[in-house]
Order: C-alpha cells, then sequence, then structure tokens
C-alpha cells in the first residue's frame, strides 16, 4: 500500500469512528466522513468504494488493535487473577480511549454477550482468549469450575454493560475506577476466593 493511501485510509478511519460513532453507521453518508475527514468525496470514493467498507475496515482495524491490547495483558506473567485484572484495564483503557468506536457497536445494537458480531474472527479470538484465561483459571483452583466459554462470554457482557452505562454519564468515574469495578464483578462472577463483595 503506497504511503499516501495508507495516509488517507488513516484519515477517513479516525472520521468514520467519530462520525459513525455520533450519527450511527444507518444515518451517516458518505459526504459526513468526507467533510469530516477533511478530504473530498472523490478521494473518499478512491480510497474506500463504498460506506461499507469503510465500516468493516474500521472494525477490522480497531479491533485487531483491541485484541491485540488486551491479549497481551491476558497473556502476560501472573495467576489468573492478576492476569483477569490487567485484561479488563486493558479491555476499559482501550474502549475509554476509543469512545466512538464502541460507541458504533451499541448503536449497531450489537451484543458482545451473545456473540453477534457476525462472527468476527477479531472477535472470537478475543473471547478465545479470555476463553483460555478461565479455563486455566478454573484448573488451578482459582476460579469455580464452570463452562470457560459460557464465563468468558459472561465477561465481555458485563464488561459491555459497565462500559456502555460509564458512557451514559453525563460526569463519569475514570476509566481506572470503572476498571477496578468490573474486575471485582467478575471476581464475584467467576467464584474468585476472597473477592471483595
Amino acid at each position: 500500500m503506497a504511503a499516501r493511501e495508507a495516509m488517507y485510509r488513516s484519515v477517513v478511519l479516525d472520521a468514520a469512528e467519530r462520525v459513525f460513532g455520533q450519527a450511527g453507521y444507518h444515518a451517516a453518508k458518505m459526504q459526513d466522513l468526507a467533510r469530516e475527514a477533511g478530504i473530498s468525496l472523490n478521494t473518499l470514493y478512491a480510497t474506500f468504494p463504498s460506506k461499507r467498507e469503510v465500516f468493516e475496515a474500521l472494525h477490522e482495524t480497531r479491533g485487531r488493535a483491541f485484541l491485540e491490547r488486551v491479549s497481551e495483558a491476558l497473556e502476560g506473567d501472573g495467576d489468573a487473577r492478576a492476569r483477569l485484572a490487567r485484561g479488563v484495564h486493558a479491555f476499559v483503557d482501550y474502549l475509554s480511549a476509543h469512545p466512538d468506536y464502541f460507541r458504533v457497536d451499541l448503536r449497531e445494537g450489537r451484543s458482545w454477550a451473545i456473540g453477534d458480531v457476525e462472527a468476527s474472527p477479531t472477535f472470537q479470538a478475543g473471547i478465545e482468549s479470555w476463553t483460555r484465561l478461565v479455563r486455566e483459571g478454573i484448573a488451578r483452583g482459582v476460579f469455580v469450575d464452570e463452562d470457560p466459554h459460557v464465563m468468558a462470554v459472561t465477561a465481555f457482557g458485563v464488561m459491555q454493560i459497565q462500559l456502555a452505562a460509564w458512557l451514559s454519564r453525563p460526569d463519569p468515574p475514570e476509566p481506572r475506577v470503572i476498571a477496578e469495578r468490573i474486575t471485582r464483578q467478575l471476581e464475584r462472577a467467576l467464584g474468585v476466593e476472597g473477592a471483595e463483595r
């Protein structure tokens, strides 16, 4: 990919994140994206032939970065409980830094808890990372012996609901506070001994 094309892709995706996050995918128009990106409509169409392609590229690009950040936290050093906390913090940190990206999913009515993100390979890889963590925690006696996949999906659901509530507040708490709250909730759900009540 040429440097100029890569630059336009980046500018368009940044603009699309804001436009889709604020207006929603269906209400947004290619003209809105071009205006927000500060480029001509012709340049936009030369970069992305359709709004759907912009939308898919946004999810692919942001989803990959999100997955990398969270997976790194989940697979680092430490026991399952410590990695759970790091994973939640990485999850919250990324989405609080990209609230419009998160709004895109919320506006489209996607539920991470039931995995309806169009069977995205990135989403599925994310669920697998959390499932591995839960499976390991169960094997080491840190987490209660429940279906690891169901518990991983439960974690996604709790995080999505808590972050959606955070986004809706006029004066939201710091991301660190939300991450700590979510971590406590997940520790209780996973049956972590000594988890705060």
